[in-house]
């Protein structure tokens, strides 16, 4: 903690992406013209996205909303690929260092559709993976731009094993520290109990590149009354579905070290899906599958899984023994206007109201460099001109 009591303040959940413009010299000049006719297609990509959610998920109020809320951020989004701007207002919210993940605002992209490596809607497997290399690429260079404080998260498909441990070695040696995001979807492949996928967390526990699962992606819904709601959901369900299938097949058993988060899909589910878990666990007329999984289900949530708890609130704070103070990361989702940002400060006092100061330094920033690998000691410095005053957070 930075001498003069101010929190060292790290973001686990932060979004970052190109304009159209600076990711077309990313994309191999093979692809360049696919690539130019699927960004001519808006009409064809805003219709695929409907089709999952039968309209559009920000209605005309929260619109409304959201434009008076870029007149408070004080030059809005653009933070989400300007990189002195980032800076600056990420700044002004006390926060020192920062995870990234993909979808930076309606004016950023993701090469064919590639965010969040959601499979949302058909298309060639080529194209896919160009999509998450491209974005990659600029990813590593955004990051090293001010070392040490962007960890950022890589896009991998997972159509072919061996190439998408190659990423990850790549993303590890260029700089991209950050880790992974696991698909929801598998575009038709076994699912994460399939043996295949074994290269693939054994490079990511070798190289500390922590494995994640973010909301965005949910079966296709269809244009049918109700299709929001459903969606809105169910979308946290599945992003973290993939954590069962990786405790059953005992995944964490094989890989003690592997880190597995759960970004942005809520953090009190937790208490009961363990509850649960732990319950068929210990059922005698299913001991059987105590021969192959030595622990109970709990016992390698607590060894593997983090929460990156963005919208952390009150609630998450109250069950914060229930969850585990050593695994809620504290995230602002800059910039999205559903987060923090622009006005941390004031949200943090509400949620942590309460909480011992040393806990709450723990969900906000602690457990973040510890997951991360970021460098607290090169850190304190800034913390301790612009980090939050410990004063104001909790007892």
């Amino acid at each position: 903690m930075p001498a003069n009591d101010r929190v060292l303040l790290i973001s686990a959940d932060c979004h970052a992406g190109p304009l159209p413009d600076t990711i077309r010299g990313y994309v191999a000049p093979k692809y360049r013209e696919v690539f130019d006719a699927w960004l001519a297609d808006q009409a064809g990509m805003l219709a695929r996205r409907a089709e999952h959610t039968g309209e559009a998920i920000y209605g005309d109020e929260a619109m409304a909303d959201f434009e008076v809320e870029k007149a408070v951020g004080q030059g809005g989004m653009d933070g989400a690929w300007d990189s002195k701007r980032r800076l600056t207002e990420i700044e002004q919210d006390g926060i020192v260092a920062e995870v990234i993940f993909p979808g930076g605002t309606f004016q950023t992209i993701s090469p064919f559709g590639s965010g969040l490596m959601t499979y949302q809607y058909a298309q060639d497997e080529a194209i896919w993976w160009e999509g998450c290399r491209s974005y990659n690429r600029w990813l590593a260079d955004f990051c090293n731009e001010v070392k040490g404080r962007r960890a950022g998260v890589g896009l991998i498909t997972i159509d072919d094993i061996p190439r998408a441990v190659a990423e990850v070695e790549w993303l590890r040696a260029n700089g991209v520290f950050g880790g992974i995001v696991l698909p929801v979807d598998t575009n038709g492949h076994p699912f994460y109990n399939h043996p295949r996928y074994e290269p693939l967390w054994s490079v990511c526990e070798a190289l500390e590149m922590p494995i994640h699962t973010h909301s965005g992606w949910t079966p296709n819904y269809g244009r049918h009354d109700g299709s929001l709601g459903i969606f809105l959901y169910e979308i946290s369900w599945f992003a973290h579905r993939p954590f069962h299938f990786l405790i059953w097949s005992g995944v964490f058993e094989r890989h003690p070290r592997l880190k597995f988060v759960m970004t942005e899909q809520g953090s009190s589910w937790v208490v009961g899906a363990l509850q649960t878990l732990d319950s068929q666990y210990a059922l005698p007329m299913f001991r059987h599958l105590r021969r192959k999984l030595p622990r109970k289900p709990s016992e390698y949530y607590h060894q593997n899984a983090f929460i990156g708890a963005a919208f952390m609130d009150d609630t998450a704070a109250t069950q914060r023994y229930e969850i585990g103070v050593d695994k809620l990361m504290w995230g602002s989702d800059y910039p999205h206007i559903e987060g923090t940002w622009p006005h941390t400060a004031a949200k943090l006092e509400q949620a942590f109201a309460g909480v011992p100061r040393a806990e709450a330094a723990q969900m906000l920033g602690g457990n973040a460099a510890r997951v991360y690998g970021f460098d607290v000691e090169a850190l304190s410095a800034l913390a301790a001109r612009i980090g939050p005053m410990q004063e104001k957070l909790g007892r």
